[in-house]
């Protein structure tokens, strides 16, 4: 296990996830910088859905709520919409997206970002999350549940 992120070996993927970041259990990951939080999607999420080919998102400016869309995706795979892990005001998204939305995939946790929010209530919001390990520990009960469906459905 690297010093910067928790990981585990599953299949031939390995996943990883992040130290020092918050995470939802909807697989989005939140750092706070000042008093912005920067939203993007966990390695987890991009590996479930694949190679990301299209991104849209909200105006700058909107207001949101927590779980409201803040990024619609579609990827080979599936079309996703990203729900919000905060309440506030987006107040930049990446539009290095729109022209390369692989980055999604090559930089889940750094290039491959999705947006900034200018939240609401701050401490509710960091309240809210779950820890680097929590998330950790979620993660492996996911992949374990679709790895033990994906048994099933081949059978």
């Amino acid at each position: 296990m690297s010093e910067e992120h928790y990981q585990i070996v599953a299949d031939k993927f390995i996943f990883t996830v992040k130290r020092g970041l918050l995470y939802t259990e909807n697989d989005t990951w939140v750092k706070v910088e000042n008093r912005n939080v920067r939203v993007g999607l966990t390695d987890f999420f991009q590996r479930r859905v694949g190679d990301v080919i299209y991104i849209e998102f909200p105006k700058v400016g909107s207001k949101i709520t927590r779980s409201e869309e803040i990024a619609q995706l579609e990827s080979i795979k599936t079309a996703s919409s990203i729900p919000s892990p905060l309440e506030g005001t987006i107040i930049a998204v990446n539009q290095s997206l729109t022209n390369k939305p692989e980055m999604i995939n090559e930089e889940p946790y750094g290039r491959g970002w999705l947006g900034l929010i200018y939240p609401s209530n701050l401490k509710q919001t960091l309240d809210q999350l779950l820890t680097a390990e929590r998330y950790f520990e979620l993660m492996k009960v996911k992949l374990a549940n679709e790895m033990q469906r994906s048994k099933m459905e081949s059978k």
